[in-house]
């Protein structure tokens, strides 16, 4: 306890003035013998004692009435164990949920709001010259200002410009961010202080080792640091004991995994989650393209469970277009009651087939079947389109011409090829182009061991070591070829180009007869003796990331289909910017029957679209990751010699400086438009536009006029509306060693308390009223009693 006027406490000593007045009184008494007196000694000595009683508590009260009074004049304060701080400047540090399950509205506004006006309060209580860091906890740690802020209007008008709408809330990196700008501020007094509204799929991490982790840390500061809680719920939900809100919402449109062509019909499916405890009878879900609505379908959505909604779809013109879901069901939060896609429609997809052992007969040359396989519209003579166009040339036409303008290139048991031709293939994969390496009879073993494998430096994901399977027949004076066959393995595929064959209807690829195949081996394996050469391994996994890096440098080989021996059917890997895949037996008809079953036709289709697809960067991506566009232009001279700069389907012949003068300008969800330049990495030119924090329609118009369209995705498990009830905010906050408030009237009301204690002066008041009216009544009453 401490005194606002302690010189005034001194006038406490005057409780000695009543017993000094007490003593001065006792000695003025004059002993008077009395004849008679000797009649009342009986009583008086009978009450002697109740009359010392009397006048020792009117003494006792008299005393106590000036020494009150003087500490009542002095203003005590109450400041427990420590010093009141005053107004000391503050470091405030506060963690904003801004994640979309605050845009929870009612009546009385969004959880959001609350949260803003609650922080906007805490800023104005703050002592002047406190410093002040906001950081925003949806999707990644944001800070609202690069330093500290002293200003607190300018704070609390940057705060009420926010909205939220954002990705789900990255606690455990907040909270070390937040740590992390404490200990950069400048005043002793610092606290961190999170305003959420706690939703367990957030907050549940730090039940466990994360949260013992920032405990620790926080415990190891040099300048301690305070951390509060204080959950936030709109004005509905601050009246009620409701847990969960109900909440209906679209978490995701899942389309083909495959390319998709002009006039292609399609499927579309909805994604719909109830997290109410009740049916909805009735719920219509529309389909739009390119905000046109397409379709409309209405469905019952059953409780606490997922409905999937399917559409029918066909995109007539090429490019970049959106699809879009959307909900007609008023619930709590309509953020999600949205849903969008970008997706990619082509007009035509050319491969380049190199014909490693040609023929003029039908169905005999190296590459009929899969040609077939990949155009059928074209070979059936029917009226309906094929997005592949194919070309087919023989091994000695392969060039870098050639390579212009493919999107695939298939290598069809081509013995070798040239070191020029190599080096064209080389810098075709590494600038962003795919290639397909098929097995057959001519293969020259030590060159694609040796220069197309190089110890998992080359193109290759793996080495090709032996043939498998049967010996052509008569190799061994017999009529029958002898030897296993094999067959592929029915799995759960989780590659996109296979995905279609984990439904019945997509095709049996383990109907197919595999009669010879080429092992393959690891790195390590490939100088191995006979015995390591006829055992079947893996891919190449890790060989490339144990060899030193060099241009172009391979990533690590995964296999995507096996066989039902163990041998790996189907391999792929990155090289550069570009894809590679190998399949080990041929794409005719000699070393298996796949190429004449119906299956084949799919397995290609999607093969091959697939590879053209997987080294595009992504259109639908998570909040926080970049949305890039790949930006392809070549460099023209003019007939003055200038540079004339033109777009192109190919990039290869564009420069870095050429790619510095172009610009992309991008638009954001809320209408922001801004500037992106393009630069070139590695070989290829790309515009990179970072800031996709906030879930939407992002919108990159490319030098050549077209749009390229990206949407930002973020968790769906912030559209489950559910609190934390009392007792496990109180688990959490013991486990982080944090005080949990209620409200921000709390907060306020403990600061002020913190900085200038309690003052007690109206409870002395009281007191004092009270032992006046006391030392009146028992005078009266003694007095009447000793009359």
């Amino acid at each position: 306890m401490s005194f606002l006027n302690p010189l005034l406490a001194l006038g406490a000593a005057a409780l000695t003035i009543p017993l000094i007045i007490h003593l001065l009184n006792r000695s003025r008494f004059r002993t008077v013998d009395w004849a008679a007196m000797h009649l009342l000694e009986s009583v008086i000595s009978s009450n002697r004692r109740r009359f010392r009683l009397d006048q020792l508590i009117l003494l006792l009260i008299r005393c106590a009435i000036p020494a009150l009074l003087a500490l009542l004049m002095a203003r005590p304060v109450l400041t427990g164990s420590g010093i009141p701080a005053g107004d000391t400047p503050a470091s405030l540090v506060i963690l904003l949920d801004n994640s979309y399950s605050m845009e929870v509205a009612d009546p009385a506004g969004t959880r959001f709001d609350a949260a803003v006006e609650t922080a906007c309060s805490l800023i104005d209580s703050a002592p002047a010259g406190s410093e002040f860091s906001v950081l925003l906890t949806g999707g990644v740690p944001t800070p609202l200002f690069d330093q500290p802020v002293s200003d607190a209007r300018a704070v609390n008008r940057r705060l009420r410009q926010l909205t939220a709408g954002m990705g789900a809330s990255a606690v455990t990196e907040s909270l070390d961010a937040a740590l992390s700008l404490a200990q950069r501020m400048s005043h002793g007094r610092r606290e961190l202080i999170v305003l959420s509204d706690f939703q367990p799929a957030d907050w549940q991490q730090l039940q466990e080792a994360p949260g013992d982790a920032f405990r620790k840390r926080l415990q190891e500061q040099s300048i301690p640091v305070e951390l509060v809680l204080l959950p936030v719920v709109s004005g509905s939900e601050a009246n009620s004991a409701l847990a969960r809100t109900p909440n209906l919402s679209l978490e995701e449109l899942v389309l083909p995994p495959h390319a998709l062509a002009v006039g292609q019909q399609f499927s579309v499916r909805a994604m719909l989650r109830n997290y109410g405890a009740e049916e909805l009878p009735s719920v219509r879900v529309l389909l739009k393209l390119n905000d046109a609505e397409i379709a409309v379908v209405q469905t019952a959505v059953q409780p606490d469970g997922v409905t999937q909604v399917l559409f029918p779809c066909a995109i007539a013109t090429p490019g970049s277009h959106v699809l879009s879901a959307e909900l007609i069901h008023p619930d709590a939060l309509e953020s999600d009651n949205h849903c969008s896609a970008a997706v990619q429609v082509r007009d035509s997809l050319p491969v380049l087939l190199v014909d490693g052992d040609p023929s003029a007969e039908p169905l005999q040359s190296e590459t009929d079947f899969l040609s077939i396989a990949l155009t059928p519209f074209t070979y059936g003579r029917l009226q309906l389109s094929d997005l592949i166009t194919t070309r087919t040339i023989p091994t000695a036409s392969l060039n870098e011409d050639a390579l212009q303008d493919v999107r695939v290139v298939v290598l069809a048991n081509v013995s070798r090829l040239s070191d020029p031709q190599l080096e064209s293939v080389k810098k075709y994969v590494d600038g962003g182009g795919t290639l397909l390496v098929t097995a057959g009879n001519r293969l020259d073993l030590n060159w694609y061991t040796q220069q197309l494998y190089a110890d998992g430096n080359g193109l290759l994901p793996a080495g090709f070591v032996s043939v498998q399977g049967q010996d052509s027949p008569g190799t061994d004076g017999s009529s029958q070829p002898q030897g296993k066959t094999a067959r592929i393995v029915s799995q759960r595929f989780e590659h996109p180009s296979l995905l279609l064959f984990n439904d019945p209807a997509g095709g049996d690829l383990s109907a197919a007869e595999i009669r010879r195949w080429y092992s393959v081996t690891a790195a390590e394996q490939s100088g191995g003796d006979a015995a390591a050469e006829d055992t079947a391994v893996d891919t190449a996994v890790d060989a490339a990331s144990e060899q030193p890096e060099q241009a172009g440098a391979a990533e690590s080989a995964a296999v995507l289909a096996r066989l039902d021996n163990g041998d790996p059917l189907l391999l792929e890997k990155r090289y550069g910017d570009g894809l590679v895949l190998q399949f080990t037996t041929a794409c005719d008809a000699e070393w298996s029957d796949l190429p004449q079953r119906p299956v084949f036709v799919p397995l290609m289709q999607q093969v091959i679209t697939g590879m053209a697809t997987g080294v595009e960067p992504p259109r639908n991506i998570a909040a926080g990751e970049p949305a890039v566009a790949v930006v392809t232009v070549e460099v023209a001279v003019t007939g003055d010699g200038s540079e004339a700069t033109t777009q192109s389907p190919d990039g290869s012949a564009a420069t870095a400086a050429t790619a510095a003068l172009l610009t992309t300008t991008v638009v954001t969800p809320d209408g922001t438009r801004e500037a992106v330049p393009v630069v070139q990495e590695g070989s290829q030119q790309l515009a990179r536009y970072l800031q996709t924090l906030r879930p939407g329609l992002y919108t990159m118009t490319l030098p050549d006029g077209e749009d390229a369209h990206f949407i930002s995705g973020t968790d769906p498990a912030e559209s489950a509306l559910r609190l934390m009830d009392q007792q496990n905010c109180e688990l959490l906050a013991d486990r982080l060693q944090a005080t949990l408030l209620r409200s921000g009237q709390e907060w306020r009301d403990r600061d002020q308390l913190r900085r200038f204690g309690r003052e007690i002066w109206k409870y002395l008041l009281v007191g004092l009223l009270v032992l006046l009216l006391l030392e009146l009544i028992l005078q009266q009453r003694f007095a009447g009693v000793r009359a």
